[in-house]
């Protein structure tokens, strides 16, 4: 009896998205391609500071890399390598020449910029202009925990189509009062721009004599 009312309701809404020429939207978006890399501006309420740079993405070979820009009167330029296949983060001040090393936690996996698995995909939605292609049209997702926290996250796919695209590469990611792995995400707010699929140049990944010299 549930099952036949089920059926009865969705059809009845899919017959009602066609009648008002409204068709139910599909999720396109499912995961980050394997490598990329781009701008981000991030925003972490928790401390109250904000910083911005490049990120450079492989997960295939498990590396991730965050080059942040020199701040305003300050000529330094710090970077963070997190690698991983070998569980080390290396975190480099170019200015003071100096790099702090830790271990990866064995619970912290690489991200994988996609949706989180549990959150809900609740709709297409614009970001940005409308016209002169200065907006982009990206899937909507939002995952609240019962503890109180709410995740938001805006994808982008890589090719636009009425098909699904699978490849999305993020837009916008919102943390809000939640409990994550790693746990400095807990408040913080990331935009990315500007993102290519373009070949990472291999220096990217070369470590600095200072941290080289700590392994």
């Amino acid at each position: 009896m549930v099952c036949k009312l089920f059926a009865v309701i969705l059809a009845v809404a899919v017959c009602a998205g066609v009648a008002f020429g409204q068709p139910i939207p599909i999720q396109r978006c499912f995961e980050s391609p394997s490598s990329w890399s781009g701008f981000f501006f991030r925003v972490d309420y928790s401390s109250g500071q904000s910083d911005r740079g490049y990120i450079f993405y492989n997960r295939t070979e498990f590396r991730l890399m965050y080059s942040f820009e020199s701040r305003i009167g300050t000529p330094d330029i710090d970077k963070h390598w997190l690698f991983y296949n070998t569980r080390k983060s290396y975190f480099y001040d170019e200015n003071a020449n100096t790099c702090e090393v830790e271990d990866i936690p064995p619970n912290e996996f690489i991200p994988t910029f996609g949706s989180p698995r549990g959150s809900e995909f609740i709709h297409y939605d614009r970001l940005g202009a409308y016209s002169f292609n200065l907006g982009v049209t990206v899937d909507y997702f939002r995952l609240r925990t019962d503890s109180g926290g709410t995740y938001r996250g805006y994808y982008s796919p890589l090719y636009e189509s009425v098909a699904t695209d699978f490849m999305c590469v993020p837009v916008i990611e919102s943390y809000e009062n939640i409990d994550t792995i790693p746990t400095h995400q807990r408040n913080i707010h990331w935009t990315y721009m500007n993102i290519t699929t373009d070949p990472i140049p291999p220096f990217i990944w070369e470590l600095p004599t200072a941290c080289r010299e700590r392994n």
